[in-house]
């Protein structure tokens, strides 16, 4: 099955790491190569898989000559990511992970937005599939919109941090040069490592567009590797929200105020349940890790009253519950959760109608 040459100008590359999943990789290549847009560059790096997935990516490319399989040691998902990148020719990149698939004019739609609006990076839906391909009920933030939005970089990186964008590079299509004309790449040896990055592409483009079009199909599954949380993932967590910080302070310094609020914002609306069942899961989280976290809110809020931004008092008595919650949890918990988990409640519908009554007073 040999591609003919089409009209489609730019062309547009593939890349899709690829480790432990034989199951479902014929279901993701053949996905690709069925794009309406034909003029792609299809990358399939083996991330020294052990299984039969070496010999289906060689199997593909014998029937598709847009297909190149790097074959590599293992080295993560970044280490895979970035051998593909430093590969590509093409005028746009576009992340697939091996185990999903994306729909037959997913390419197709993100480089007619792109030429319509004079974007650099589109943005589209998602939607969620079970390992045996059933559609999941899903709520993401991301999906949230209806209507084409048309964002600037500022724009997007408020709406990442906000968590209105989540942190998939597979989420949207991006000019080849936000990645290639800045010396991108992904961290090696960690997760999390599409939030330690993604403010950085989105950053770097000139203009942003999100079309409300589910385009691609994310598949939940068991071994995949945000399916379960340790106490590594969670000190990754930490380590890409740094990235993330350090990155928009020294690109964008004028987010300096609005980083300090928002980071102060996620921990006081952290859900308590989800801390209780954390340590209740026997995840075994680290005290010092415990500490660590009690650190990085007097940290910000220190940053805070030195730039003379106020913290509204709703979000400090919540932060303080925090703190508190977090110090019952490592020592197994107290007897009074459901006490706690309603003043909780309580104190966090407080900021909510906080922050809708600061936004009424700006319109």
């Amino acid at each position: 099955m040999t591609t003919q040459g089409t009209d489609d100008d730019m062309l547009v590359s593939v890349i899709v790491p690829v480790y432990k999943v034989e199951r479902y990789l014929d279901e993701c290549v053949a996905s690709i190569v069925a794009q309406t847009y034909r003029n792609l560059e299809i990358l399939l790096v083996d991330d020294g898989s052990p299984d039969d997935c070496p010999a289906i990516c060689d199997d593909w490319a014998e029937k598709d000559d847009r297909i190149r399989v790097i074959h590599k040691p293992n080295g993560g998902l970044s280490d895979a990511r970035n051998a593909g990148l430093t590969r590509a020719t093409g005028d746009c990149i576009y992340f697939v992970d091996s185990d999903d698939t994306i729909a037959p004019n997913l390419v197709e739609r993100a480089v007619a937005t792109m030429r319509e609006y004079d974007a650099d990076l589109v943005m589209f839906q998602f939607d969620t599939i079970s390992e045996n391909d059933v559609p999941l009920v899903s709520d993401y933030r991301h999906n949230d919109f209806d209507t084409v939005m048309v964002m600037t970089p500022e724009e997007g990186i408020k709406a990442q941090v906000k968590a209105e964008i989540d942190g998939y590079f597979w989420s949207f299509l991006a000019a080849a040069p936000i990645y290639k004309d800045h010396g991108f790449s992904f961290p090696v040896g960690r997760k999390i490592e599409d939030m330690a990055r993604i403010c950085n592409v989105i950053g770097e483009a000139r203009r942003i567009v999100r079309i409300p079009e589910v385009l691609y199909h994310y598949r939940l599954r068991k071994g995949s590797i945000t399916s379960g949380w340790s106490p590594q993932l969670i000190k990754d967590w930490m380590k890409a929200a740094d990235d993330r910080e350090a990155y928009i302070l020294d690109r964008y310094p004028d987010l300096k105020g609005f980083m300090r609020l928002q980071q102060l914002t996620f921990f006081a609306n952290l859900d308590y349940e989800t801390i209780r069942q954390s340590v209740t899961a026997s995840l075994h989280i680290d005290p010092e890790d415990a500490n660590e976290l009690r650190r990085r809110i007097d940290r910000l809020r220190k940053d805070m009253d030195d730039s003379g931004d106020a913290v509204p008092e709703s979000t400090d008595s919540l932060l303080d519950m925090l703190k508190d919650s977090v110090d019952d949890a490592v020592d197994d918990f107290k007897d009074n959760f459901k006490e706690i988990r309603d003043d909780w409640i309580r104190i966090s519908r407080g900021w909510k109608e906080y922050m809708h009554d600061k936004e009424t007073d700006r319109d």
